[in-house]
C-alpha cells in the first residue's frame, strides 16, 4: 500500500513513519466522527484541514468531508514533531538573546562564573516579573497566542475560501478551468497568511510587543 501522501502546500506525508496504534484499524470517517477520535470538536478538526490536514474528499454542496484515519493520525504526528523541534530551537535562540541582552560576549560568559547561584536566580525572578507585569499591561504578548489566534482565523478563512470555488462555478457559471485558477489562488492565500505568522510572530521568539507587531505590518514585512 503506497504510504505517500501529497498535502495540499505540495509536501509529501509519509504515513509509515507514524503508524496508527497497534489493534487500532484503519477507516474513513466524517468530521464529526474524527473529532470523537481525537477527542476534540468539530471547530478544531475544521482549523485543521484549513491548517493543510489531508482530506480523503472535500465536502460541497451537501456531501459531507471524509477522512482516511491513518492519514490525520500521521498528519498530527508529524506536526507534533515539527512543533517540538521548532520550540528546541527558539528556546535556543532565546538563551542566545538573553545573553546578547545583557551585554555578554565570550569573555564576559566566563566572568559570569563569578556569579553566585542566588545572584543568577535573583537575576532571573527579576526579569520574569517584569516581563509578567508588562504582559498584563497588554504592553507584551506571548507570540504563540497570537500564533494561535491567527491560525483560528486563518482556518475561518481557508473555509470560506475552499467553498469559494465551487459557488464560483454554480452561481455564475465558470468553467472548469477558470475555478481551477481561483482555487489555486485562494490556497495561495492561505500559504501567505500563514508564512507571515511564521515570519513575523513566531520567528521573534516566545514573547511579541504588540507596538513592534504593529509596525511589522505598516512596513509590510
Amino acid at each position: 500500500m503506497d504510504t505517500l501522501v501529497t498535502l495540499t502546500d505540495g509536501g509529501v506525508l509519509d504515513t509509515a513513519l507514524y503508524p496508527l496504534p497497534d489493534g487500532l484499524s484503519d477507516g474513513v470517517m466524517n468530521r464529526a466522527q474524527l473529532a470523537i477520535a481525537f477527542n476534540v470538536s468539530e471547530n478544531s478538526v475544521t482549523k485543521w484541514v484549513g491548517q493543510g490536514m489531508p482530506v480523503l474528499t472535500a465536502g460541497q454542496n451537501g456531501v459531507s468531508y471524509e477522512f482516511q484515519l491513518s492519514h490525520c493520525y500521521a498528519w498530527r504526528r508529524t506536526r507534533d514533531e515539527q512543533s517540538r523541534a521548532t520550540k528546541a530551537t527558539r528556546d535556543a535562540h532565546a538563551m542566545q538573546a538573553s545573553l546578547a541582552f545583557r551585554n555578554l560576549d565570550s569573555e564576559q560568559e566566563e566572568e559570569e562564573g563569578g556569579l553566585t547561584a542566588k545572584q543568577l536566580r535573583e537575576w532571573s525572578e527579576a526579569e520574569y516579573h517584569r516581563n509578567r507585569v508588562a504582559e498584563q499591561r497588554g504592553e507584551l504578548v506571548r507570540a504563540a497566542k497570537v500564533s494561535e489566534l491567527l491560525e483560528d482565523l486563518i482556518g475561518v478563512v481557508a473555509t470560506a475560501l475552499g467553498t469559494m470555488p465551487d459557488h464560483l462555478e454554480r452561481d455564475l457559471g465558470l468553467g472548469v478551468e477558470e475555478v481551477s485558477k481561483v482555487e489555486v489562488r485562494c490556497d495561495q492565500v492561505v500559504m501567505k497568511m500563514r508564512n507571515m505568522i511564521d515570519l513575523s510572530i513566531m520567528g521573534t521568539g516566545q514573547v511579541t510587543s504588540f507596538a513592534d507587531y504593529s509596525e511589522q505590518q505598516d512596513m509590510g514585512l
